[in-house]
């Protein structure tokens, strides 16, 4: 039997193996970053993208050997999923479905603080991140998609050391993201106080807050990063999807996505179908003064 112990041993042997020597000067293929903020549809958007097109990416299987995703990729070959569209809390059951795989990126970057910008990254761990990429890409002959919410509190790093990077950036309306975030503390641990998941930075005085004004101010904080990396790195190396479009009309974005990826030279090759398109689930309602609470804290300031 493989032990937590026996694994975190052998990905690190492979971790080293998969990022030995020099990256090319250049990636074959573009890797893709899905970001976003927590609860923005991020899940969606990978899904029926790795689901549409003929691209890479982690599954849960690459994130079990996750010091060397290349190699499993190797191994395997292109993986056929069969999307389900259903997810807990980003999780997808099935070893082909897609993963965020936080195991990945922690080859990469610190568990803590998750905001690092371009000046607090390790360049040494930067150099092996490109190395990685470029033999992931190699192995696969095609884009690779990554989604893990984090990096969107990492990007000018990640563009740094991949200046190839392709980004598509997950919207929902504030509020409808808030209320999601604030239903999702209750399913994890039974109350609307404890903290789930990106921090963002000022996250020290934003813990101080009312849970409501909380998570609105996690969506509007991490949004604020986006935009401040975007303008850093270009705004021609991001395209802008929205969540009620990408129920609605989600054969439009896919064909979107594939013009965004044409404009920098990648053809995104159609591999499967993709419904016309998706419920969104029930609006969960909360207590009475929460929702005055949301209400009046996404108002313009």
């Amino acid at each position: 039997m493989v032990t937590a112990r026996s694994l975190r041993i052998v990905n690190r042997a492979l971790d080293r193996y998969e990022t030995r020597g020099d990256a090319p000067a250049t990636l074959t293929h573009p890797p893709i970053l899905i970001v976003g903020a927590p609860r923005s549809g991020s899940t969606l958007l990978y899904q029926a993208l790795v689901q549409r097109f003929d691209v890479a990416y982690i599954s849960n299987r690459h994130c079990r050997l996750n010091g060397a995703p290349s190699l499993v990729e190797a191994r395997r070959g292109a993986i056929r999923h069969h999307a389900t569209y259903t997810s807990h809390h980003g999780f997808e059951q099935g070893a082909t479905a897609p993963s965020e795989c936080g195991q990945y990126w922690y080859r990469f970057f610190p568990r803590s603080p998750h905001h690092v910008a371009l000046a607090a990254a390790d360049p040494a761990a930067m150099a092996r991140l490109r190395r990685s990429v470029a033999r992931f890409t190699e192995a696969a002959g095609r884009p690779v998609v990554f989604k893990n919410l984090y990096c969107s509190l990492r990007m000018e790093p990640i563009a740094h050391a991949l200046p190839e990077a392709l980004f598509l950036v997950m919207h929902r309306d504030r509020i409808e993201n808030a209320r999601s975030l604030l239903a999702g503390r209750m399913r994890r641990s039974g109350d609307y106080a404890t903290w789930w998941s990106a921090e963002p930075p000022g996250i020290e005085q934003i813990r101080r807050l009312p849970p409501a004004r909380q998570v609105v101010e996690q969506v509007r904080a991490i949004e604020g990063v986006i935009a401040d990396a975007r303008a850093s790195i270009g705004d021609q190396r991001f395209l802008d999807v929205e969540y009620a479009r990408m129920c609605d009309e989600p054969h439009a974005v896919m064909a979107e996505v594939a013009a965004f990826a044409a404009r920098h030279g990648e053809t995104l090759v159609t591999r499967g179908e993709i419904p016309e398109r998706f419920e969104r689930p029930p609006v969960t309602r909360l207590a009475a003064e929460l929702e005055q609470e949301l209400e009046r804290d996404d108002a313009p300031r």
